[in-house]
């Protein structure tokens, strides 16, 4: 039996009015579609069908270690990083004595889980992730005549410049930023966040590959659809780039201020018996990442696929095709031993 799930939808800003209706096959609104959270965590709960009526889905199968969400981004997201188990867990009991609301604008932990994620591009998708080595940032600030940048940099290095950046308040806005960045500099313009989004790497996602951010990565999504994969949290460390709250302490307290660059994952392909009990002509491609919170394959059926879950809960969300049980945009629960029929060509992501 498959157990359809309707996801939590969220209208931010940042979201795009088109992708993800059409994507799902939904009327528009003229609202900025930017998440659909197929998850149990209690700020977006999703919910399923029952014979009793609408329940909530962890009423159903409990709370999922994990979150799933469609995301469709059409303006930049706030730079930001997450905790580790550790710093979430004291977080949340330090907001807690202070008396601040799980629910209020000004809260920061909202639970007491880390938050690794992992992005796979459904859309070609441009991102800022990590940042860039310190010469190179260097270089580029002489050859485009950001002067101050390049003083910083070259007398204070790289994490102090961050500091300062976020820390002065509002800077006049470097003239020739690269196009990647032209509307983050119209949307927030004279902002700090710009000389900081200038040092990160700029990373371009096709359609497949993936990038794992592990807590204290700084990033920020430019443009593009993707599945986000992450462990049930909603923990996040905003700097700039939002009308969002945001908590430069907790930031700097979190954030990995050092040269880096997570490597882009392709995933790889697996044998049938590694995972579901799979019967038809398919593929299953794994991506690789370094947590135990989640394990995250694409299936690619061919023809008619038949796939008996080996796992006491597993989710399932279709990206490509209409194969009668799952459509493009839809998502399910499976139970151990539970079966989904794929009566058609399509591709979907399975995570447990």
């Amino acid at each position: 039996m498959t157990t359809l799930i309707s996801p939590a939808l969220k209208n931010y800003e940042w979201g795009d009015i088109i992708a993800l209706p059409d994507f799902t096959g939904q009327p528009r609104d003229a609202k900025p579609w930017a998440e659909l959270w197929f998850g149990t965590h209690p700020d977006g709960q999703a919910t399923v069908q029952t014979g009793k009526g609408v329940v909530a889905l962890s009423d159903l199968v409990g709370e999922l270690s994990f979150l799933v969400k469609l995301i469709a981004v059409a303006k930049p997201l706030s730079i930001q990083t997450h905790p580790t188990i550790a710093q979430a867990r004291a977080g949340y009991e330090r907001e807690n004595s202070r008396g601040i609301d799980r629910a209020a604008p000004n809260r920061v932990y909202r639970d007491t889980n880390s938050k690794p994620e992992l992005l796979c591009a459904l859309s070609e998708f441009e991102m800022l992730c990590g940042f860039a080595p310190l010469k190179q940032s260097l270089a580029l600030a002489e050859t485009n005549g950001w002067f101050e940048l390049a003083r910083h940099l070259k007398m204070r290095g790289l994490e102090t410049t961050v500091r300062w950046a976020l820390e002065q308040g509002r800077h006049k806005t470097a003239a020739n930023l690269p196009k990647h960045l032209q509307t983050a500099g119209e949307l927030y313009a004279n902002s700090g966040g710009i000389y900081v989004a200038l040092l990160m790497n700029h990373v371009i996602l096709q359609p497949g590959q993936a990038m794992f951010l592990e807590p204290g990565n700084v990033h920020s999504y430019l443009s593009g659809m993707a599945v986000e994969v992450m462990s049930s949290s909603d923990n996040v460390m905003r700097a700039a780039f939002t009308k969002k709250h945001v908590d430069l302490a907790e930031f700097f307290a979190t954030a990995s201020l050092v040269e880096n660059l997570p490597d882009k994952i392709v995933a790889k392909s697996k044998r049938h018996d590694a995972g579901a009990k799979i019967l038809g002509e398919c593929e299953i491609l794994e991506y690789e990442v370094g947590t135990t919170f989640f394990r995250v394959q694409r299936i690619m059926a061919v023809s008619a696929v038949q796939i008996q879950a080996e796992h006491e809960i597993e989710l399932y969300l279709c990206v490509q095709g209409d194969s009668g049980a799952l459509q493009q945009g839809q998502a399910c629960i499976l139970r151990k031993h539970e079966s989904l029929f794929l009566a058609k060509s399509s591709v979907v992501f399975r995570v447990f």
